[in-house]
């Protein structure tokens, strides 16, 4: 694991928010930490400034695009195989500790992600 501060940015979003169905937390708050950081210190709106929002619409489209490639789902009950509505299987999630086997998986795709868009953003 990269680092473990960083695992913090999803750590609200239990399983999909307590129900498995959704898109995994990481791919929600990297979309939002792509955004942030395209926007970092800008004073228009994402609309007033397209060339910039397109920036941010390319990279979290990428990743998407990418960790759909490589996982085959951005869905957390497919990516877990936990239905995480069920108490017994947000127990069975922690006890096991399933996250490090998936979990911690994918939020290595994703910083390694993260990692190649600085770096392609500083050479630009």
């Amino acid at each position: 694991m990269q680092s473990k501060r960083l695992a913090w940015v999803t750590s609200g979003y239990l399983g999909a928010i307590n129900s498995g169905e959704t898109t995994c937390g990481l791919l929600i708050g990297s979309s939002v930490a792509i955004g942030l950081k395209v926007g970092f210190a800008k004073e228009q709106l994402p609309l007033e400034n397209p060339k910039e929002r397109n920036k941010a619409i390319v990279a979290v489209n990428d990743l998407y695009v990418d960790f759909l490639e490589q996982f085959k789902s951005t869905q957390c009950r497919q990516l877990t195989r936990c239905d995480f509505s069920q108490q017994a299987e947000i127990e069975r999630y922690v006890k096991e500790e399933v996250y490090k086997e998936k979990c911690f998986k994918y939020f290595d795709f994703v910083m390694d992600r993260f990692i190649e868009l600085e770096k392609a953003r500083m050479k630009s």
